[in-house]
């Protein structure tokens, strides 16, 4: 008998180590994340006119949109950068790829982690050049794409908004938001959705081109999600680039 419950004892000993293992095993986040979503709005009217081209119209059609503020007709702001400050960005997939496109750089916006790479490509019969500018209108790289199916991978070396442009069509502009925190792209209602933030009270900070940058507080937490809303203001700081 006592042989027998010896052996009954070590095998829920074993049973309890086991399990034990499987949740150590299991990451943090799986087990105590939370969500942070919401959606970013403007009463600031979005342009109505579109920008003139003065470079080759015959590739590029004779305007283009103005796509420094898009809003939906709810007032919902696309093309916003949400961070969540103390959260770590995700490992990179791969390279962020920006395209020339019609002659505008798409996406117009998205984020990376400084040292990511950048594919830089073309879809247009001209010469395009993707200059990339980083705070403080430091020059990152020039890269010049002559015809359409070129590739051109370069590093991202620094952190902070890197703007985009082509020297050839002044009117284009693309915008890519480094850093190591966690941080997505509004969608065209305005919405966004931030998976996996640990519980904790965290500052986020919305950015726009066009509206400058603002900051929120939240707290997250264990398997909560949070709705975030915020109306963006004109910023006087921010340029209103095309």
């Amino acid at each position: 008998m006592g042989v027998h419950g010896s052996g009954s004892r070590a095998a829920v000993a074993a049973l309890i180590g086991l399990a034990t293992g499987l949740l150590l095993a299991m990451p943090g986040d799986a087990q105590i994340a939370g969500v942070i979503e919401g959606r970013l709005t403007t009463t600031v009217a979005a342009p109505t006119t579109s920008v003139p081209v003065s470079t080759d119209a015959a590739v590029c059609g004779s305007s283009v949109p103005d796509e420094s503020l898009v809003v939906d007709p709810a007032g919902g702001v696309a093309h916003a950068v949400v961070t969540v400050v103390g959260v770590p960005a995700l490992g990179p997939t791969g390279p962020i790829t920006v395209a020339n496109r019609g002659c505008r750089f798409v996406p117009r916006v998205q984020t990376a982690r400084p040292g990511d790479e950048i594919a830089v490509t073309s879809e247009d019969d001209t010469l395009h050049t993707t200059h990339a500018y980083a705070t403080g209108e430091r020059s990152l790289f020039n890269v010049a794409i002559p015809m359409p199916g070129l590739t051109v991978t370069r590093t991202l070396a620094t952190d902070g908004v890197v703007r985009l442009a082509c020297d050839t069509h002044t009117w284009m502009r693309g915008y890519v938001v480094a850093g190591r925190d966690r941080a997505v792209v509004t969608a065209a209602d305005g919405t966004f959705r931030v998976e996996g933030v640990p519980p904790g009270t965290y500052e986020i900070r919305f950015w726009h081109e066009r509206l400058g940058t603002s900051p929120q507080r939240v707290t997250v937490a264990a398997g909560e999600t949070v709705t975030v809303a915020a109306t963006l203001l004109e910023s006087p700081a921010a340029a209103p680039e095309r």
